[in-house]
């Protein structure tokens, strides 16, 4: 490879990870611990302290950049822990069963399925070190580190994710009047049919954006067709730029979809979710192939959240909230300081025997290693990843192999100078030699970091996704950039004499 092609090679890397970086830089560095802390807070909290509208999407704006950096996991930074409390009462109605006819068996596959579920659903919020975990019979614990948006995760974890499509009866729902609500809650309980309607209200939000009990209409209690029909669901856009979802049905779903609207057209078909009326489109003729569009002013994330919920599936059990706790930075501040000092000091001590042993090479080998951390830093921040104690040790470890790597090009570069009298011929053979060692000496530590980050889970994971991209960074670095290091000095003309840069 060419000395300026390698050039280019470093340059456009160096450019993308000073992409991904600045995030992470931006938050930890540039932003106010006010705005992060206040960033912190819940919408509902935003509000009863009186920040007005644009005060408040400032703040959002400030969540996604630190929902775009790197974040410190339950032991450095806090996070949110919420317990769950399974519903089997409603679980064993399902069965037409009693709670004490349900065997030990069905029990565990229920909350096996529920945890399965759960952490599907929880991956929207990073990709590794999220807790979940059963805690007795009946209750899920679950801890998301760096997470700070309670309104979201709630609003996911809690979705029941029960789809399905009823007809509007417009004639009965037309007859609702403003005194039939008092505070938003229907209270003429004359006008209920208690035949074949059902009442229902339509998901509503504020000027804030939340979520609230919209206006009551009357549908049918037969399911014109149920989500289980779902096949997949995607986040698309409208006719005018706006957010939706647009969903797919299997064949069966798709036929009996085209049948419900050919035999309905000119009415209104409601998208129930959870029970609450996401939308309710008017038929205008008969829908073939099994496609629709969920459309409710719903923001990026929440379209996200309704896709993915939808591609999952309901939920086995349903669960409430029965602890929901805040962990502050404070409780994770002598983890940070801890994890920073090893850093520092492996960091330190290394850098120290490197100038040692080998003076100026010994430097260059310093500024790999440096590079080495921020660029896997760098690579971490668009994985959302969240960084824990074990990560630390795995960026600790990753020192100590690129420092290895570096030793053995040094040594390779000293045999080759017993041999030929040019330093710059010695340094050139010398990595040629040395890159197949190191690479085979690498391969094997990525191949088995590859498997624990694929079948790993919690520390263990975030371990091993540290250590995967930290040695590949550490190939980049010794491959490109402290090679091209000793070819600008080799250009220059700056060494005549082996001994300056080697004992």
């Amino acid at each position: 490879m060419s000395h300026n092609l390698r050039l280019g090679f470093i340059i456009i890397g160096l450019s993308i990870m000073g992409w991904f970086i600045a995030p992470t830089i931006r938050w930890y560095f540039f932003t106010s611990d006010i705005i992060k802390e206040e960033s912190n807070l819940s919408l509902d909290e935003m509000i009863s302290r009186g920040f007005d509208k644009d005060k408040i999407d400032e703040l959002n704006s400030y969540k996604r950049l630190r929902s775009e950096s790197v974040s410190l996991g339950l032991d450095l930074q806090g996070g949110i822990r919420i317990v769950l409390l399974a519903d089997f009462e409603g679980y064993a109605r399902k069965l037409n069963k009693t709670v004490d006819d349900l065997t030990t068996e069905e029990k565990t596959d229920a909350m096996d399925r529920l945890l399965n579920r759960l952490r599907d659903r929880v991956d929207l919020f990073g990709v590794s070190e999220v807790g979940i975990r059963k805690q007795g019979d009946s209750s899920v614990v679950i801890e998301l580190p760096g997470a700070r948006d309670p309104d979201r995760i709630k609003s996911v974890v809690l979705s029941q994710g029960e789809l399905n499509f009823h007809l509007v009866d417009r004639e009965s729902s037309s007859t609702i009047v403003e005194n039939d609500l008092v505070l938003g809650v229907f209270t003429n309980v004359a006008k209920v049919p208690t035949d074949n309607l059902q009442l229902y209200f339509y998901n509503d939000k504020d000027d804030f954006g939340r979520r609230l009990r919209g206006e009551p209409v009357f549908l049918k209690k037969e399911v014109g067709l149920s989500g289980d029909a779902l096949k997949s669901a995607n986040v698309g856009s409208g006719e005018f730029g706006e957010i939706t979802v647009e969903f797919e049905l299997n064949r069966e779903g798709s036929d009996a979809f085209g049948n419900l609207t050919a035999d309905n057209i000119g009415e209104l078909l409601a998208i129930v979710l959870d029970g609450k009326v996401i939308s309710a489109p008017n038929i205008n003729q008969e829908i073939k192939g099994g496609r629709g569009v969920i459309s409710g002013s719903f923001t990026l994330d929440e379209a996200q959240d309704l896709a993915k919920i939808l591609k999952e599936g309901a939920l086995p059990l349903s669960v409430t909230v029965v602890e929901e706790e805040i962990v502050g930075q404070s409780i994770g501040a002598d983890s940070v300081h801890a994890g920073t000092l090893a850093l520092s000091m492996a960091f330190i001590l290394v850098s120290i025997f490197m100038i040692i042993s080998y003076r100026a090479s010994g430097a260059i080998a310093t500024v790999a290693m440096l590079f080495n951390v921020v660029l896997t830093i760098a690579v971490l921040s668009p994985l959302r990843f969240t960084l824990t104690l074990p990560g630390v040790a795995g960026l600790i470890l990753t020192i100590g192999m690129a420092v290895d790597a570096n030793v053995i090009i040094l040594e390779r570069i000293k045999d080759e100078l017993k041999r030929k009298p040019l330093v710059a011929d010695a340094i050139i053979s010398g990595y040629d030699r040395a890159f197949g060692t190191i690479f085979d000496s690498n391969i094997t530590t990525i191949i088995v970091a590859f498997i624990l980050w694929m079948f790993g889970s919690g520390p263990v994971q975030g371990f091993a996704i540290t250590l995967f991209f930290g040695i590949l960074i550490n190939l980049f670095t010794a491959v490109f950039i402290t090679r091209y290091i000793y070819e600008e000095i080799i250009r220059s003309r700056l060494v005549k004499k082996a001994g300056f840069f080697f004992i």
